[in-house]
């Protein structure tokens, strides 16, 4: 499966993943991804494509370990996104769980996609997540942990 976000496609391709929001000392880990050639690191919470026949919540841990070296154990559902992109013609369905450490070490040297790592202050979410599509679920989480997990839409999210 193709890695290159920027490549468009005749037929649509659905893509579900799976994010794991990691908060210890208040600060969240994100990961830097090399998405787009040529362009700045794009921010996200840890994760990634869900393969054939695999839950979500188990390619929350696999991915988490893949891009962080850290194994996590998944806990609540904190949000559902969908966002779709008529240009590339894709559309991403992301599941994304509060998790907890369990062990290992902070490493980004397993996934090459990731380019860098790192906890950053909770304060500072807005600088690393500009883009409704990354940032607004999580911030709206951050700001309402006692509600119940929220689904997001977000039908262009290439014009953002």
């Amino acid at each position: 499966m193709s890695t290159n976000y920027g490549e468009t496609h005749d037929e649509w391709r659905t893509y579900r993943v799976g994010h794991g929001a990691l908060i210890e000392d208040g600060q969240i880990l994100l990961a830097g991804n090399r998405w787009y050639p040529d362009q700045p690191l794009v921010w996200s919470l840890p994760g990634g494509r869900g393969e054939d026949g695999e839950p979500v919540i188990e390619a929350v841990v696999r991915e988490f370990r893949e891009e962080t070296g850290l194994e996590v154990a998944p806990g609540p559902l904190i949000y559902v996104a969908e966002a779709r992109s008529v240009v590339r013609r894709q559309i991403f369905l992301t599941c994304a769980f509060a998790v907890r450490r369990l062990g290992g070490t902070l490493t980004r040297d397993t996934d090459p996609a990731v380019q860098d790592l790192r906890f950053v202050p909770l304060a500072e979410l807005d600088r690393y997540l500009p883009h409704p599509s990354l940032g607004a679920p999580i911030r709206y989480w951050l700001a309402h942990p006692e509600e119940s997990a929220r689904y997001w839409f977000f039908p262009e999210y290439t014009a953002e």
